[in-house]
């Protein structure tokens, strides 16, 4: 895309977002990637399978799109994705500021012409002459068209404002694990960045649910997934006890708890507090209506040095939650203070 002119761009802009708002589809960079394509042109064989997809189905939704996307838009990097990200919203805000600066223009231009043809009618009545009459009907001719204009401008920034609240919606979710709805991955790297930088002391708590492949194998995935996001919304709940706190989902059955201006006694008795409440979790399984067995976490705890890499602060942490593991599970492990 980069390859293109701004103003090509743009075009495209305005064919693919009405084109994924009318097929109900997020605007999110993997799916404006795919829709872009479509509208370019850029992958014939993208653009006849979804005019396939539209004529049997009627639409093309996110989940016809997440079949394409596999097949079409293979691995597209976390940074490209941002980049497209960051250009949809560049394009929103432009668009934005071009209606209401022609909105303006229109007023000025409105208020203007209305003083002047005032006093070109009060020079017709007084010369009485057909031209002079002709010309006060051209003149309110053009500032009825002007306000016709205007009209549709008001229209087109209404539009455009709620295309601006619905990237905005989801900009905000390609932070949210979809899973688990709490934080994912991506937020975790940048708020560690930021907490790290400015807070006095952080202290990083990571949580792996016990054997937890065996909850699989024996109640099956959709249990599973309820574990999981039992468990994080645990998380999530105790994070509310401490100012800043955040839980986030790091992967599979493993999350990330910060903790900003923590120091590392009040990190693992909150630590150990999570876990105590994760262990007196009761959950059913719904086929048999029997309890499932206890779910149990390990968890390591570090706290950031000055001057320590962030890498360096993920790795302690995890020591120390492969500590808690040999220890036996459900248990804390953390540096000495």
């Amino acid at each position: 895309m980069s390859s293109r002119s701004a103003a090509k761009i743009n075009q495209y802009f305005r064919q693919t977002i009405p084109m994924m708002v009318k097929n109900n589809v997020p605007i999110t960079p993997p799916y404006y990637t795919l829709w872009y394509s479509y509208t370019s042109g850029d992958i014939p064989e993208l653009s006849t399978r979804i005019d396939d997809i539209v004529q049997r189905l009627g639409q093309c939704d996110r989940y016809m799109c997440d079949v394409l996307l596999e097949e079409f838009v293979v691995d597209a990097a976390e940074d490209t994705l941002a980049q497209v990200q960051s250009s949809i919203n560049q394009v929103v805000k432009s668009l934005h500021a071009s209606t209401e600066s022609a909105m303006s223009h229109a007023d000025h231009l409105n208020q203007s012409m209305s003083a002047d043809i005032e006093k070109l009618s009060q020079e017709a009545i007084q010369s009485n002459t057909h031209s002079a009459y002709k010309l006060v009907s051209i003149a309110r001719r053009f500032i009825d068209k002007t306000e016709d204009y205007r009209t549709q401008l008001e229209q087109q920034n209404a539009e455009i404002q709620a295309l601006k609240a619905k990237v905005a919606e989801t900009e905000k979710q390609l932070f949210i694990d979809g899973l688990t709805d709490i934080n994912n991955r991506r937020k975790f790297n940048d708020d560690i960045a930021l907490y790290t930088a400015s807070a006095d002391k952080t202290c990083l708590v990571m949580v792996d649910i016990d054997h937890f492949k065996p909850f699989n194998d024996e109640y099956g995935h959709l249990l599973g997934d309820k574990i999981i996001q039992t468990v994080a919304k645990t998380l999530e709940q105790s994070c509310i006890q401490i100012p800043g706190a955040q839980a986030y989902r790091f992967g599979g059955e493993e999350f990330a708890i910060l903790l900003p201006n923590a120091n590392l006694k009040a990190a693992i008795q909150f630590a150990n507090d999570v876990r105590e409440r994760i262990s007196r979790l009761n959950l059913k399984n719904k086929k048999t209506g029997q309890s499932i067995r206890p779910i149990t976490t390990s968890v390591g705890v570090a706290q950031f040095q000055p001057g320590e890499s962030l890498e360096a602060l993920l790795e302690r942490a995890d020591q120390y939650l492969y500590a808690a593991k040999h220890a036996g599970r459900n248990c804390v492990r953390a540096a000495v203070a």
